[in-house]
């Protein structure tokens, strides 16, 4: 990470009084391209190698190499910012592609970018039914229309008997165990719930319910933990997770910090209170989390994880 520029000064003291989830070794702006194309953190390599970023309006990726700060053009597509995935070994890249069908009804296909060769396929044709999708390995795994499709891409196997998949389709959590997809709402089927993701063990799963908050539980629902306001939340391990705390004016947001908190409610701001930091994406293996803030500026936190939380 040497090659990131301005480097920032420690947090404000206010934020030592807190409780220690992480040790955060700096806060740095990443110089990026002078694109508004790049203007948000879509993903992030788990090698912390490089970062994907993507407009406002969540068009196009384009690939910032952290080591060299050189950047390319990987898509313009619609819709290819929202849910962009990178594979554990970071050489593989899927993100949806949203256009317009018949009737001028939209539909999303997946396509997924092979780093090494170059290459790029569309992995799933457009549909209208498309509702969550994951690189799990050398296989993509979607659900689309309620049934789950694996399908090998270079050195992948069939990925039968890997890691469920949650998804969603109208605001409902589903998840698919085996090729059986069920609709998972542990807080009330009459609410709607987002951003939706599962443990790296693959045991619990974290998401947020509108109006009520993050909360995370296990497969069968069990085990209910709530996390309070805490939004776009991200795992860090199977312990902790990384989300944003906001404030807005009805209109946009006007306070944001980023925030790690335990399972077991031990909590940590990460950023200083004089930035409006928004959408954190970890590297947990590389010990890094980027993140955007409302002036189009992208920052990357190093950390380090205290064997235990002090609260």
């Amino acid at each position: 990470m040497k090659h990131i520029i301005l480097l920032l000064t420690a947090l404000a003291a206010a934020l030592a009084s807190q409780g220690q989830v992480l040790q955060v070794e700096r806060v740095a702006r990443v110089a990026t391209p002078a694109s508004p194309m790049a203007a948000e953190v879509a993903a992030v390599d788990p090698n912390g190698h490089y970062v994907l970023l993507t407009s406002p309006s969540q068009q196009g990726l384009t690939l910032l190499d952290l080591r060299s700060l050189q950047s390319r053009e990987l898509t313009r597509a619609a819709g290819a910012g929202f849910g962009a995935k990178v594979s554990a070994d970071g050489t593989l890249v899927a993100h949806q592609e949203v256009s317009t069908g018949a009737g001028h009804l939209l539909q999303r296909a997946v396509v997924v970018h092979d780093l090494t060769s170059g290459t790029a396929t569309t992995a799933l044709p457009a549909t209208r039914e498309l509702q969550g999708y994951d690189l799990q390995g050398g296989t993509l795994a979607t659900v689309a229309g309620g049934q789950a499709r694996l399908k090998a891409l270079r050195g992948g196997s069939d990925g039968r008997g890997e890691r469920p998949i949650v998804s969603n389709s109208n605001l409902k959590l589903q998840v698919t165990q085996h090729g059986v997809t069920r609709q998972f709402t542990p807080n009330g089927p009459e609410l709607s719930y987002i951003w939706a993701s599962l443990s790296p063990d693959g045991e619990r799963v974290l998401y947020y319910v509108s109006e009520l908050g993050c909360y995370s539980c296990r497969l069968d629902g069990s085990g209910m933990t709530s996390l309070g306001r805490l939004s776009a939340p991200q795992w860090l391990d199977d312990d902790t997770v990384v989300g944003m705390r906001e404030s807005d004016d009805g209109v946009r947001i006007t306070q944001s910090a980023i925030i790690a908190k335990t399972l077991d409610g031990v909590e940590q701001q990460l950023t200083a209170s004089s930035m409006i930091a928004i959408y954190p994406h970890v590297a947990a293996q590389a010990g890094m989390i980027a993140f955007s803030t409302t002036e189009g500026d992208i920052y990357i936190i190093e950390f380090t994880k205290p064997s235990t939380p002090q609260p």
